[in-house]
């Protein structure tokens, strides 16, 4: 028993910061370290670890990386990580809509964008940002903007694109995440010519 409840308070801090490295790899776009990050939702499945509210986030984010990487790689692996990553979330959502409807939806966003179904992802993209917004979770209708606003880019409505991320910087500027703030912002700048000076852009 003793040597059983060693070994899961092992798993346990392993696991949370491989969650966390999940997590902040995502948010900074650090494709390389989301290559070396093993799998969150594999290690919960496949091990007896408390089912902690961070590592059940950790797959969202998880799911979230792994669509991303899909569409940089075209690599099915990353498909298939973010459709287990989907219907995971999908239970939790059932379970507790306030929690995880945003989650979900964004998910499904990510996954029609990856697929190509440009009618769906818009609107799971809209859903997930007004669900985000009805319950509160500022860090994750950030979220929701900003990927809203790569898959505009992606399909060349610039206009469209740059007013989902400026709603994406404002979000994450109330958040605090200021060094996300500042990889936006430097995005912004590099992609859509003459947008310099953020501040109407940021209000």
């Amino acid at each position: 028993i003793i040597a059983f409840a060693k070994s899961t308070k092992y798993e346990i801090i392993s696991l949370n910061m491989q969650t966390n490295q999940m997590i902040r790899s995502f948010l900074f776009r650090q494709y390389d370290e989301i290559l070396k990050t093993p799998g969150i939702l594999s290690r919960l499945l496949g091990n007896k670890i408390p089912l902690f509210s961070l590592f059940v986030v950790g797959v969202f984010y998880e799911g979230l990386s792994s669509f991303c990487m899909a569409r940089r790689t075209q690599d099915d692996i990353w498909i298939t990580r973010g459709n287990a990553a989907l219907a995971f979330i999908q239970h939790w959502s059932n379970l507790a809509p306030r929690n995880f409807e945003n989650k979900l939806l964004l998910l499904e966003a990510e996954k029609y964008f990856t697929v190509d179904d440009s009618y769906q992802a818009q609107k799971c993209y809209e859903d997930a940002i007004r669900s985000a917004q009805t319950h509160q979770f500022i860090h994750e209708e950030a979220i929701s903007h900003e990927l809203a606003g790569l898959f505009y880019l992606d399909k060349g409505q610039h206009d469209k694109s740059l007013q989902s991320l400026s709603r994406s910087i404002g979000c994450f500027k109330l958040w605090g995440a200021s060094a996300v703030v500042e990889r936006l912002s430097s995005f912004i700048r590099d992609s859509f010519e003459g947008a310099c000076n953020l501040e109407w852009v940021t209000e």
